[in-house]
């Protein structure tokens, strides 16, 4: 599928400290895009340059084909940062004022739809300042998908965000890619959550993209180890070790072996293990966690 959104060496410079630099950046139609960087990686900036919140330094932004300047038809949301909202007015009002600033017809129909597709309708004429922080991240997300727009750009959307109201969250995100097809770049430092929904992920290090990858890439490459679980742990070692250094020393407990970086092989493996007539309590292979695979990347920088 063709690339919504690619950036080419994007770069944005403050004085002489550039805040990113050089970014290429692709993004298919359609994708859940999750941006990932320590703070002050540049995630906000890409984000901003994309939006035109801020003008770059150097490089290219294409929409659909088309450098950023000269695209009318594709239309950007985002939530970028806290939602700029009117705390003294309503949630209903909050949504005519953008309805009137983007030349929305039928606006009350539009805000009520967006109102419903957010869950926001039975507090739609509660003032804004009465609103939880879920219920004002919620809110601002249904700012940012005033005129339905095909691509939403969402900064820490969950951030300081419960348990329960990040679930929300992320189950609107989903419904709203599914349903309408919205392309969805977010950035997020909680990466086991951002890893539950988002397709495509892009690794920022002090301003840079250093790497993108799927999904599927994720759990290909983050096999990090096998854990065997036998009564017959001695007779599971001494076969083993015809295919690879396996010995006592690897033992965690009694009758517990534990293979690390071995994953990539279980199912030779485990098929091996059963030709021979052994018998296993568990066999069970660890993948390393998103959070886990960015301080890999990284060079064990944290995600914080």
């Amino acid at each position: 599928m063709a690339n919504l959104i690619e950036t080419t060496s994007l770069s944005k410079r403050y004085g002489k400290k550039f805040a990113i630099k050089d970014v290429c950046m692709h993004v298919e139609k359609g994708n859940i895009y999750g941006l990932i960087g320590r703070n002050g990686a540049g995630k906000t900036t890409i984000m901003k340059c994309i939006n035109r919140q801020i003008i770059p330094t150097g490089g290219d932004i294409m929409l659909g084909g088309v450098k950023l300047n000269r695209q009318k038809n594709i239309k950007v949301g985002a939530l970028v940062e806290s939602p700029s909202l009117y705390e003294d007015t309503s949630a209903m009002q909050n949504l005519l004022y953008k309805c009137t600033a983007l030349g929305i017809k039928d606006k009350k129909m539009h805000a009520n739809n967006l109102l419903e597709l957010l869950e926001l309708s039975k507090v739609k004429d509660k003032k804004v300042k009465q609103f939880s922080l879920g219920m004002k991240q919620r809110l601002g997300l249904a700012m940012a998908m005033v005129g339905y727009p095909e691509v939403l750009m969402l900064d820490e959307p969950i951030n300081g965000m419960d348990p329960q109201g990040i679930a929300a969250i992320r189950e609107m995100l989903v419904h709203i890619n599914r349903k309408l097809g919205t392309t969805i770049v977010i950035s997020s430092h909680i990466l086991d959550e951002l890893a539950k929904f988002a397709s495509v992920y892009g690794i920022i290090k002090e301003g840079r993209l250093i790497s993108e990858f799927t999904r599927e890439t994720l759990e290909s490459e983050s096999f990090s180890s096998i854990t065997i679980v036998s009564p017959h742990i001695d007779d599971v070692i001494t076969a083993l070790t015809e295919k690879m250094p396996v010995n006592k020393d690897m033992l965690i407990k009694p009758n517990t072996l534990l293979i690390k970086n071995g994953a990539q092989a279980s199912k030779d493996i485990s098929r091996f293990l059963f030709d021979r007539g052994i018998y296993l309590e568990e066999f069970r292979v660890d993948h390393l966690s998103l959070e886990e695979y960015f301080m890999r990347l990284t060079g064990g920088d944290e995600i914080a």
